[in-house]
């Protein structure tokens, strides 16, 4: 039986969920590259849950800050992974098993954490603020 993306779940466009995929050579990195969309920058490892990856993009999209998925990188670390890579600076990394991560690219450790299993209220929550972080908004939640 072969298992479905963890994006098969997700809007490849409008609606809840990131607004699509970005395919490109991991060797084509330039935050300035105007291919690459202003957005919050998802990477989800390929066994991330559908419904974490939903509900995290939704959140930011709540917020009005677009989001985007990214392939994870072949060393493992999605949040920062993600925030090099985005625009805007921001990304979050979800792990195989769920837990999600929020970095910025000018800060060497998470800035937002949940574990694996939190509730999809938690997970808005988390999402709504990697965008907030954008917008330079306070945080909804400060947990680590």
């Amino acid at each position: 039986m072969t298992r479905g993306s963890p994006l098969s779940g997700v809007s490849a466009s409008g609606g809840p969920g990131c607004h699509g995929r970005i395919d490109r050579p991991l060797s084509t990195r330039d935050l300035a590259d105007p291919t690459m969309p202003p957005a919050v920058l998802v990477v989800a490892h390929h066994d991330a849950p559908p419904a974490v990856v939903r509900e995290v993009c939704a959140g930011a999209e709540e917020q009005g800050v677009p989001t985007a998925l990214l392939d994870p990188p072949r060393d493992g670390r999605l949040g920062p992974f993600a925030a090099r890579e985005s625009r805007l600076e921001v990304g979050v990394g979800i792990a195989a098993d769920g837990a999600v991560t929020v970095h910025h690219a000018l800060v060497p450790d998470a800035i937002l954490a949940l574990d694996a299993g939190a509730p999809a209220a938690d997970l808005r929550v988390l999402g709504a603020d990697a965008a907030r972080i954008v917008a330079g908004l306070p945080l909804r939640s400060l947990r680590r």
